[in-house]
Formats: C-alpha cells, sequence, structure tokens
C-alpha cells in the first residue's frame, strides 16, 4: 500500500457506491406507482442515495487537483481519458447486446453501443471534467481564485437555476423572463459538475472551522429532509413525480454531499481495516458499470425486482444482495488479465 494513499477517499468510495445501488433499486418501478404510499417510500429512500455521484466526483477532482501530483496532458489523454473511453466502449457494447438484441433487434443495438446505459452518463462527464483538469489546476493553486470560483458554482449550478421553477409556479411570465435574462449573462464557467470537482479538492487540503463544520452538518440534514418534503408536495401539486430537487445539481444534494465528504474525511480509521477498505474500494468502479446489467437480468430471467416483498423491508435488502453480488462478480473479473482493465 502506498504511504501517500488517502484511506477516507476509499471510505468514501464504498459508502457512494452502495448509495448509488440503492438508490437505483429505490428508484424501481417510482414513476408508475405515483401517488401512493410506496411512491413516498421509493422516493425518500432514493433521496438517501442521491449525494452519491457528486461525491465520486469530489474524489476525483481531490485527486487530479493536487499540485503535488504531476499530471501532464499527454497523461491525462493518453492514461486518465483514454482509460474512460475505451472502458466506456466495452461495456455499452455489452449492455447493448444484451438489451438490444435482446429486445430491440439490430438497431437497439447500434443505438445502446453509442448511448450506453443511462448510468453512464457519469463516465461521458467524467471525460469533460478531464479535459479541463489542466485549466481547473491553475484556478486551485491560489486558494481566494479556488473560493471564487466555488461560490461562483454555488450561485450559478446550484442556487440561482433552482429558483426558476419556483417562481414558476406564480408566475409562468416571471419565471421566463428572469430565466431569459438570467441566460443572457452566459455565466456557464462553472456549470455542471465542475464545482463539484473543485469542491473536493478544496475541501480534502483545507481545514475547516468547527463551527463551519457542525453547520455544513446540521445544513446537509436539514437539506436531506426538505427535499422529501419538497419533492412530494411538489409532486403532488403538479400531478406526477417531480424529480428536479432530487438531481444532483441543486443546492440540496450539494449540502448533503458535502456533509457526507467532511464527515468521513474527520473520521480516524484504524490501520487494521485498511486492506479490506481498499480491497472493497478497487471493486467500487466496476460495481457501478456492471450493477444495473445484473438488475435487469434477475429481473427479465426470474421476475425478481425491488417490489417483490414489502418494498419497507425489501428494498435495503435486495440492495445488499445487488451490492454483494456485484462486488462478487467484479472481483472475480479483477482476476483476469485481459478483463480486470475494463472493471478497474
Amino acid at each position: 500500500m502506498s504511504k501517500d494513499r488517502i484511506i477516507y477517499y476509499d471510505v468514501l468510495r464504498i459508502i457512494a457506491i452502495f448509495a448509488v445501488v440503492f438508490s437505483h433499486v429505490s428508484s424501481q418501478g417510482i414513476v408508475d406507482c405515483f401517488p401512493s404510499q410506496e411512491w413516498v417510500l421509493r422516493m425518500v429512500y432514493d433521496s438517501f442515495g442521491r449525494w452519491s455521484v457528486p461525491v465520486f466526483v469530489m474524489i476525483s477532482g481531490a485527486l487530479f487537483l493536487d499540485i503535488s501530483k504531476k499530471i501532464t496532458i499527454k497523461k491525462l489523454y493518453s492514461k486518465n481519458i483514454f482509460h474512460i473511453i475505451y472502458v466506456f466502449l466495452f461495456w455499452s457494447v455489452i449492455y447493448a447486446i444484451y438489451d438490444g438484441l435482446y429486445k430491440n433487434g439490430l438497431v437497439g443495438f447500434v443505438l445502446g453501443s453509442i448511448h450506453g446505459p443511462f448510468h453512464f452518463w457519469f463516465l461521458k462527464m467524467l471525460i469533460g471534467l478531464y479535459i479541463i483538469v489542466p485549466l481547473l489546476r491553475m484556478i486551485t493553486q491560489d486558494q481566494k481564485l479556488e473560493l471564487y470560483f466555488i461560490l461562483i458554482a454555488i450561485l450559478t449550478t446550484f442556487l440561482i437555476p433552482l429558483l426558476f421553477p419556483i417562481i414558476g409556479y406564480f408566475s409562468t411570465e416571471a419565471k421566463d423572463f428572469i430565466q431569459n435574462y438570467y441566460n443572457s449573462l452566459e455565466l456557464n464557467i462553472a456549470s455542471g459538475h465542475v464545482g463539484y470537482f473543485v469542491l473536493g479538492h478544496y475541501l480534502s487540503n483545507y481545514s475547516l472551522k468547527p463551527f463551519v463544520k457542525n453547520m455544513i452538518f446540521i445544513f446537509g440534514f436539514i437539506s436531506l429532509i426538505a427535499v422529501c418534503l419538497i419533492t412530494y408536495f411538489v409532486s403532488n401539486y403538479s400531478g406526477s413525480f417531480y424529480e428536479a430537487f432530487l438531481n444532483s445539481l441543486n443546492i440540496f444534494t450539494l449540502l448533503e454531499a458535502t456533509a457526507v465528504f467532511v464527515f468521513i474525511k474527520n473520521i480516524n480509521f484504524s490501520t487494521r481495516y485498511y486492506s479490506f477498505i481498499i480491497r472493497f474500494s478497487k471493486a467500487t468502479f466496476g460495481i457501478y458499470i456492471i450493477h444495473i446489467l445484473l438488475m435487469h437480468v434477475v429481473l427479465d430471467f426470474w421476475g425478481i425486482d425491488s417490489s417483490l416483498l414489502n418494498p419497507v423491508v425489501f428494498i435495503p435488502i435486495y440492495s445488499v444482495l445487488v451490492f454483494v453480488v456485484s462486488y462478487t462478480i467484479v472481483s472475480v473479473l479483477m482476476r483476469i488479465p485481459i478483463i480486470k482493465r475494463f472493471v478497474l
């Protein structure tokens, strides 16, 4: 094990990948069961895991924006970006063979190979972030400039756009006017997940005062409760599942992800567990890639999904099962020389 390895990154990966699985299991059939008690349960469960992908992005930012590590543009493209591309293409074809040929024929196969399964949006987004790493590393060399960038991201990506649908409930004309005027400013430099990327570097490199930490934890918890209540009331008001407050790019998810990151960072993990943690951490990328395929196969051939039994209990149980089986499969694939590079 490298002496430079930061173990809390590995812990974050493990809890984040389980949260991803839990969220995807919880969201099975969530649109079809609206409105019902089952929908409320699935929506609440689903919201518990929505911080997971942002945490993955924050870990990547902490690693790639670390100026103590030399990352050349050549290495960035030849190693990191190329790796994501061939992993994307390999598994997109695997998913397309299953979904396209099994369900949609040749056309489905071709389209599936190009677009990839729905959760591969994360891989596409990573490619974009990696491309701008050299520019972001210049920003993160200056703490004040980095904080300024994070502030811009919070305002332009996580906060202001969230106000538009709220204004729209009172006046569509006002919402359209304000949104169009805001868009004309073209404040796009910190749009998308790049704010999480830079924030991950900042939180990993600078200490926060105890008061600030406590406020982060409090607002993170409040956000989790608030997003459930807001989603419930807005969905019932609109007559359909309104998912906007659950996505990655809103202030609620930002606060939740920040709270999780800071909380895990401040735990001292015993070295006796390091080997176990690292072993699981290495499998997280592969688990992310294959767990949806596993869920599809189990549903299509055995008719099993999270609605098989009482979802209150079975959603957590099924999530654990999907997680454990996915980990087992990835552990086997990691031992096959030709295949392991597609799951690491």
